[in-house]
C-alpha cells in the first residue's frame, strides 16, 4: 500500500537512500546564475555540466542533490494538466562514469517499491525505440534491465525521439536515451481510449522520474559524438511524487500549497465562477505563479522591465489577471507568500524565511502598479469584436500594448478563454510599422540636430 509522505519527508528519504549507496550530496545551485545559458536553472543536471562533459573532476563519481528549477518557456500550459509547475524541486542522482544502466534502474525500482511503497501494479516505464537517422537502435539494455527488476514487458513502452531521447531543451549539450517512470493514476484521469498508455496526452499516466543514459554530446549542427565516459543523470520531480504519495488530484494540491489554498479560498470563496474549468485553472495558476516568484526573488531576481526580471514581472501580472476571474479586484498576491513559505518549511533556509515579508511587499508593489493597466486592458478586451472565424486582429493587441503596456501574450490568453484566437501576423505588421515610424522620426531628429 502506498504510504503518505510529506514533501520534506520525500526529500529526506530520497537523500538517505542514495547516501547509503555512496552518493555525495551537492548543495543546490542558485536558481539564477550570472552568465548561464538560460535565465534560470531549468534542470537538476545543469549545474553538473562540467562533470558530465569530463571538463572537471567531480568530488565523487556518485552524486545527488535537491535542485530548485524554474521554466518560463511554456507557462501557458501551467494549470491545464495535473503535473506541470513553473517552478519545482528536482531530486537527482548521478553516476559520472561509474555505475551501469541496470544499476540505475535497480536503485530506482528499490526506492519506489521498498521505501516509498508504491503499488507495483501502477508503475509503467518508457524506453527509447531507436532512430535510424541518428543510427541509434532500440534500447534493448533498458528493456532487459526493467524486466530483471520485475517490470512486465507489457508495461514497458518504446517511444521515439520526442519522448525518450533527452536533450537540454532541444539544444546542444550532453544527451542520450532515457527511460521515464510513470504512475497510473487510474481511469478517472484518462481519455477513455482502450490503448491509453504512457505517451498519451491525457492525465492518466503521470511521469515522476526520468533516468537519462547520457552517452553523447550534441553539437549545434545536430551532430552527436560520444562523451568521454557514459553517465547516468536522473531527475525525480518532488511535486509530482508528492502528488502520488499524498493522493492529491494534482501537483497544485500537495502539502506545499495547502496553506496558500486555504488563504485563497478565504479571499475568493470556491464556486465563485460559473465555469468550473476556468476557476480551477485560475486558482492553479495563481498558486503556481506566486510560488515561482517567491523562489525567484529569494534568488535575488526582482520584477523588472528586461532580462530575468521580466519573467518575474510577467508571472506577477498573469497571477493578478487570474485573480480578476475570481472576482478579486484588490491586491491579494502578497497575502499568499507567507502561507507558501510556511508550508515549504525546511525546503527554505532560515535566512530565506526572514526575507519572506520583504518579498510579499515587493509583489504587492508590482501588483499595485499593474492594477490600472489591468483594469483598462480587461475593459478594452471585452469590447473587441472578432471576425466570423473568431479571430481578433493582432494590431488591436499591439495598440493595447503600445498605449497601455498590457502584455500581448496575456491579452491572447484572456481572449482564448472566450474561445477567440489572434492573428499574430497583423500584430507583427503593426509592430514593424511602429518601429519604422520610430526609426524615421529618430533619423529626422538626428538630421535636425546635426544641421543646427
Amino acid at each position: 500500500m502506498t504510504q503518505f509522505l510529506s514533501s520534506t519527508g520525500i526529500v529526506e528519504q530520497y537523500l538517505t537512500f542514495f547516501r547509503a549507496r555512496h552518493h555525495t550530496e551537492l548543495p543546490g545551485s542558485p536558481l539564477a546564475v550570472p552568465g548561464n545559458s538560460t535565465s534560470f536553472i531549468i534542470a537538476g543536471m545543469q549545474p553538473l555540466l562540467p562533470y558530465l562533459r569530463g571538463q572537471q573532476k567531480p568530488p565523487s563519481p556518485r552524486l545527488m542533490s535537491l535542485q530548485r528549477c524554474l521554466r518560463t518557456d511554456d507557462m501557458n500550459a501551467v494549470g491545464t494538466n495535473i503535473g506541470k509547475n513553473t517552478s519545482f524541486f528536482m531530486l537527482g542522482n548521478w553516476s559520472i562514469g561509474d555505475y551501469s544502466k541496470y544499476d540505475a534502474i535497480e536503485m530506482a525500482s528499490d526506492l519506489l517499491l521498498n521505501v516509498f511503497k508504491l503499488d507495483k501494479e501502477k508503475l509503467w516505464v518508457t524506453v527509447f525505440e531507436g532512430d535510424t537517422d541518428m543510427n541509434i537502435p532500440l534500447d534493448e539494455k533498458a528493456i532487459e534491465s526493467w524486466q530483471r527488476v520485475g517490470m512486465p514487458r507489457e508495461r514497458i513502452v518504446a517511444l521515439g525521439v520526442d519522448d525518450n531521447f533527452w536533450t537540454i531543451g532541444g539544444g546542444p549539450g550532453p544527451c542520450g536515451p532515457n527511460s521515464e517512470i510513470f504512475v497510473d493514476r487510474g481511469l478517472a484521469y484518462g481519455c477513455g481510449k482502450s490503448d491509453c498508455q504512457p505517451g498519451c496526452s491525457c492525465d492518466r499516466f503521470l511521469e515522476i522520474w526520468n533516468l537519462v543514459f547520457m552517452e553523447y554530446e550534441r553539437f549545434p549542427d545536430g551532430r552527436l559524438e560520444p562523451l568521454p565516459f557514459r553517465n547516468i543523470d536522473t531527475g525525480m520531480g518532488l511535486e509530482r511524487t508528492a502528488s502520488v504519495l499524498q493522493d492529491t488530484e494534482s501537483v497544485f494540491s500537495i502539502d506545499l500549497f495547502q496553506p496558500a489554498i486555504a488563504r485563497l479560498n478565504e479571499l475568493a470563496s470556491p464556486g465563485i465562477v460559473r465555469n468550473d474549468g476556468v476557476e480551477r485553472l485560475a486558482r492553479r495558476r495563481i498558486l503556481d505563479h506566486v510560488r515561482a516568484v517567491l523562489l525567484a526573488e529569494l534568488a535575488g531576481v526582482m520584477p523588472e522591465r528586461d532580462g530575468r526580471g521580466s519573467n518575474v514581472r510577467r508571472l506577477i501580472r498573469r497571477a493578478a489577471s487570474q485573480g480578476r476571474l475570481l472576482g478579486l479586484d484588490k491586491r491579494f498576491l502578497g497575502e499568499l507568500v507567507a502561507p507558501l513559505a510556511i508550508a515549504h518549511g525546511s525546503l527554505l533556509t532560515s535566512d530565506e524565511h526572514a526575507h519572506v515579508s520583504d518579498i510579499a511587499r515587493s509583489i504587492t508593489d508590482e501588483e499595485r502598479g499593474f492594477q490600472r493597466v489591468l483594469t483598462k486592458g480587461l475593459k478594452y478586451l471585452t469590447h473587441l469584436e472578432p471576425d466570423e472565424q473568431g479571430v481578433i486582429q493582432g494590431s488591436k493587441l499591439f495598440e493595447l500594448h503600445a498605449e497601455h503596456g498590457f502584455p500581448p501574450d496575456l491579452a491572447a490568453e484572456i481572449l482564448s478563454e472566450r474561445g477567440l484566437t489572434v492573428d499574430w501576423s497583423s500584430y507583427e505588421f503593426a509592430s514593424e510599422e511602429h518601429r519604422r515610424v520610430s526609426r524615421l522620426s529618430a533619423e529626422k531628429h538626428f538630421r535636425g540636430t546635426t544641421r543646427s
